[in-house]
């Protein structure tokens, strides 16, 4: 098969409810034995258990994230030790921290898709059902198999292709081999889990009018990059995977998908700021005292109400990027990619004044948060808005950039300002690289922190030297447990062929493996 990777996922969605079987947590000497199909499907309906991604690379670690020195001086508690190591690219420190949720969740994740697959022979049930749980158990694999590989892996390059990959658990047993396999063997399992997802026929399913998007299931389609989330180096390369009778092609595949949904948010007519006011009182006991209002999208109301999550239009697989500091601090590069007057994404996402929510108001500092759904959660899981960009990107790369260009500004369509004129609301490219550059900004505009780390993992790894992007900060030097803010600045960067941009291993995961997970090196 094609080392570059064409990996195809297929997303659908169905929806159900949970049950008190999920109350049961897998272990050793569990006594909870399912017995129907019911009991199988209750435990993939559990969309808390498969929608959190709490991985902090994404967050902190890309250009997207702001580090800078005065907001910690402005408020020591705005970055902690732990979030400064992930900016900084820190694989010591990184490695012997106490908790990094990301890797167990991910394979608990696995856990369930095998604990599915293990008792689909023994459980009562109709066949249908089974071939449904099947596929679906597999994608789950997959899906998580590939976040994992996009974290903890060199980018796949087939210089790398030998380099440690993951632990490919295939059974829920406590006996299987804990050894990383080769990263070219990870996305052979990837791929053979994807080309079982292939066999899925569900469609789409509405309830009441909205769509219910945490079950997995197929007829669209979107491709993968190995290496990567979205394009594998070389674009002209003939495809050797065929989806039916078509070959996979990169344009196809995005296509497929937003053939099956591609519906869009007009942020014209469907966002708005919340109706409940919030105010802070800023420069307190001063001269300067006085009440300020922040406004937020309706989006950040409710925590404890998924509502809107869930039924988010856009999406084709419930996936939420989550961060536990509740800022994510823009850039100013990031912010200075928007158009501040006409792009909607900025007026109602980047939250002027979210620096007072988190205390910075003794004197107050001014600086903004990125927000979607509440504080702390993105959308990062496949969504109509980035096949869309997907589409574009592959068009721009095969020299079609006129029609690439056409493609990402129907994305803008329904983000930009629709009293703004068309010379505003819709980019244009006279040439391939013009086009690609701002297709690579686009995506930034329309998913800062969740993909932007993934992308310059394959953009430092393809066969473009435009693409490259070399990672800096200025900030104050540290120890494994604190900040020293009382001593100069100083540089950190990440040059392009690093092997930082595989993320250590937990060293708590590698002791209680007894030694048999391999730590990366670097």
């Amino acid at each position: 098969m094609n080392r570059n990777r064409y990996i195809t996922t297929l997303i659908a969605i169905a929806c159900m409810g949970c049950n008190d079987f999920l109350e049961e947590k897998p272990s050793k000497t569990s006594s909870i034995v399912p017995e129907t199909t019911d009991h199988l499907e209750y435990m993939l309906n559990n969309y808390s258990t498969f929608s959190e991604e709490a991985n902090q690379s994404a967050i902190f670690s890309s250009d997207d994230y702001g580090l800078y020195t005065e907001l910690y001086d402005h408020r020591n508690a705005t970055y902690n030790i732990q979030m400064v190591q992930f900016a900084t690219w820190d694989i010591e420190n990184v490695a012997n921290q106490s908790s990094d949720p990301f890797w167990s969740n991910e394979y608990k994740k696995i856990f369930t898709a095998n604990m599915v697959l293990d008792n689909l022979s023994s459980v009562s049930g109709n066949a249908e059902t089974k071939e449904r749980l099947r596929m679906e158990s597999h994608f789950i694999k997959a899906y998580s198999l590939w976040e994992l590989a996009n974290t903890y892996c060199l980018p796949y390059t087939e210089a790398n292709r030998n380099e440690p990959g993951l632990v490919l658990k295939q059974t829920t047993s406590f006996e299987e081999s804990m050894e990383r396999a080769t990263l070219e063997k990870t996305y052979e399992q990837i791929e053979s889990d994807l080309s079982v997802a292939l066999q899925m026929t569900a469609e789409l399913t509405m309830v009441n009018g909205k769509y219910k998007i945490w079950r997995v299931g197929l007829r669209g389609a979107t491709y993968l990059d190995a290496t990567e989330a979205g394009f594998p180096p070389k674009l002209q390369e003939q495809p050797s995977v065929m989806f039916g009778d078509q070959p996979v092609d990169r344009v196809y595949y995005s296509d497929a998908a937003l053939e099956l949904h591609n519906e869009l948010v007009d942020y014209n007519t469907e966002m708005r700021y919340s109706n409940q006011k919030t105010t802070y009182t800023i420069n307190s006991g001063t001269s300067e005292e006085e009440v300020v209002e922040v406004l937020f999208p309706y989006t950040h109301d409710d925590r404890e109400d998924v509502t809107d999550r869930l039924e988010w239009k856009e999406f084709y697989w419930y996936r939420l990027l989550y961060n536990s500091s509740w800022w994510y601090v823009p850039s100013r590069e990031l912010i200075a990619l928007y158009d501040s007057q006409h792009d909607l994404r900025y007026r109602y996402h980047m939250v002027t004044n979210y620096s007072y929510a988190k205390g910075l108001t003794k004197p107050a500092y001014e600086y903004p948060g990125w927000v979607f759904f509440y504080d702390d959660c993105l959308p990062s899981g496949p969504t109509v808005a980035e096949m869309i960009l997907i589409k574009a990107e592959c068009q721009a790369r095969q020299g079609n950039f006129i029609e690439a260009m056409n493609t990402v500004n129907i994305l803008r369509a329904k983000r930009m300002d629709a009293n703004a004129g068309a010379e505003i609301i819709n980019l244009s490219a006279t040439s391939k690289e013009e086009a690609i550059r701002q297709i690579l900004e686009e995506r930034r505009r329309e998913m800062p922190f969740t993909m932007r780390w993934f992308d310059i993992r394959r953009l430092n790894n393809n066969e473009d030297p435009n693409d490259d992007v070399e990672l800096s900060r200025k900030f104050y030097p540290y120890t494994s447990s604190s900040i020293r803010g009382n001593e100069a600045p100083v540089t950190y960067t990440l040059p392009k062929n690093s092997r930082r941009f595989a993320q250590p291993i937990l060293s708590s995961e590698i002791e209680s493996s007894q030694g048999r997970i391999q730590q990366n090196t670097y």
